[in-house]
């Protein structure tokens, strides 16, 4: 994967430029226009290597707070004891970078991570996604038969583009997986303006354009990859509610369990998402969205992952997707080389 700067350039108005704050009045600076200023560049990077969902061993000790302040220290202190980090780090380069070949060690942004969180899920309560429907089951077990046997995004015999995922050909990460942190590529730029604000996600280079009003949605039959996002104020937190989403779009791939991966990777229309930004301190944005989706899940449920200012960050860099050049043509001929040897 190559990096290339991207630079934007931005002509302000008069009156629309962003107003000089200290670090102690950022939290609830505002905007000329009277919103919470969100502005400035953003990163999930720090709670790299989170579990998505309470870990057994925690549920065992009977830790309830994802933010329990003993046992994030002591989580903190296995982050920093660099004989743990060595090891990390070598088993990285062996397995060609968190075990799917995506690159040598020297690719990955999050091996000094700042975990401010020892999992993801806050509803429910007990810090796990919820059961699937009965139907999402019957759905996921007859994909996984038809797939025995085969590897992640190896196309099944006579079969083309349509089992590889849309974030492997590199179309969209997806949302909200595109919040979710891996291993590079986890900056965002936030950019206001009346009624509107916009999100410049460093993965896949996707911009999301949120208008800020009531205003009328788009019909039911027009389906976007990320949805039709309309956002308000409540307060000081812009909630954003997103709707018509495609069916074919995968929202959860990536950093979850493997069965909350597998049910997100199957776009669904009825999917409805609802975020929450909050600005609680100069450097940190509580973000959170809950998950409506009765095609999947018994009930709805809920993530939170904090947002940090990153201040060294300049600037978006181009996303330049070295895989959607030549990968998806590598992946698509081993298949049919495959298939011609009769394995």
């Amino acid at each position: 994967m190559r990096r290339l700067v991207f630079i934007t350039l931005v002509v302000i108005a008069p009156g629309i430029g962003g107003a000089q704050t200290t670090p102690d009045s950022a939290a609830s600076s505002r905007t000329p226009w009277g919103d919470p200023d969100f502005q400035g560049i953003w990163t999930s990077m720090q709670e790299a290597g989170t579990p998505f969902e309470r870990p057994i061993e925690l549920a065992e000790q009977g830790i309830t707070d994802p933010q329990n302040p003993e046992a994030l220290r002591e989580q903190q202190r296995i982050d920093r004891d660099p004989e743990i980090r060595r090891q990390s780090e070598e088993q990285l380069d062996e397995a060609g970078g968190l075990g799917t070949g995506a690159g040598p060690v020297h690719w990955y942004e999050n091996l000094d991570p700042q975990k401010s969180r020892l999992w993801f899920v806050v509803d429910p309560p007990d810090g796990n996604v919820p059961a699937l429907t009965s139907e999402a089951q019957q759905r996921m077990a007859a994909r996984a038969a038809a797939r025995q046997g085969l590897g992640n995004d190896e196309p099944r015999s006579g079969h083309w583009v349509e089992d590889l995922s849309t974030f492997v050909r590199c179309i969209t990460r997806g949302l909200p997986a595109v919040y979710l942190p891996l291993a590079y590529n986890q900056n965002f730029q936030i950019v206001q303006s009346p009624g509107y604000v916009t999100i410049l996600y460093e993965m896949m280079h996707e911009a999301r354009v949120i208008p800020v009003d009531e205003g009328q949605r788009l019909p039911q039959h027009v389906r976007q990859w990320w949805g039709d996002p309309r956002g308000r104020w409540d307060g000081d937190t812009l909630v954003v509610e997103t709707t018509n989403f495609s069916n074919k779009t995968n929202y959860l791939g990536g950093h979850t369990s493997e069965a909350v991966m597998l049910a997100g990777e199957e776009g669904d229309e009825n999917l409805r998402l609802v975020e929450r930004f909050t600005r609680v301190g100069p450097d940190t944005i509580d973000w959170s969205v809950t998950v409506d989706n009765p095609s999947n899940w018994t009930r709805p449920w809920t993530f939170s992952i904090p947002l940090t200012r990153d201040d060294g960050q300049k600037w978006i860099f181009e996303y330049a997707c070295h895989e959607a050049n030549y990968g998806i043509a590598h992946i698509l001929s081993g298949a049919r080389a495959k298939e011609k040897a009769g394995r």
